[in-house]
């Protein structure tokens, strides 16, 4: 019943509609609102955090303080993501694989050559040539500098005998 009420007093009174967030009010507050809300769409409001939030006033917060204030130089960074294109690889590895042991099924002996395998992830010496993970390379480049009696680098070797089952 008191809605219903509400309801008429509503719609005698009629509604306006804000400009900035679209929401309709009685028009006795519409003025009001929108100075209020011609304010707030200037200002952007901040990301509630509920962790600090419980978090405050209890020893977890002192904690939480030493976390966040080590240095952010010591998170690894973040690697790209590359599933795609090592998908694509493997996917084209297995058709090749297929066509090797059709060949051999036929009793062909001349294969085709496989193309080479690379992979995204390393990272390649500047010194000699090899490729290494990220981690590894970190360790070898500095050593691979100071070598002096370096031996040639590595031949390109044939992927013909490679042979995927």
């Amino acid at each position: 019943m008191l809605y219903m009420q509400s309801a008429s007093a509503a719609e005698q009174e009629g509604f306006g509609q804000c400009s900035f967030c679209k929401r309709k009010f009685l028009c006795t507050r519409l003025e009001k609102h929108m100075s209020i809300c011609g304010k707030n769409q200037d200002s952007k409001r901040k990301v509630f955090d509920s962790s600090k939030a419980r978090a405050r006033g209890t020893e977890l917060e002192q904690y939480q303080q030493r976390k966040s204030s080590r240095s952010p130089q010591s998170k690894t960074p973040l690697r790209k993501n590359n599933w795609k294109q090592k998908h694509e690889a493997l996917i084209h590895i297995v058709s090749q694989a297929r066509q090797v042991q059709q060949i051999l099924a036929k009793g062909g002996k001349d294969l085709p050559p496989l193309p080479p395998i690379e992979n995204p992830d390393y990272v390649a010496c500047t010194y000699c040539g090899r490729k290494f993970a990220p981690r590894a390379a970190e360790r070898h480049i500095p050593k691979c500098k100071n070598i002096k009696n370096r031996p040639p680098p590595p031949p390109q070797r044939s992927n013909r005998h490679l042979c995927f089952l």
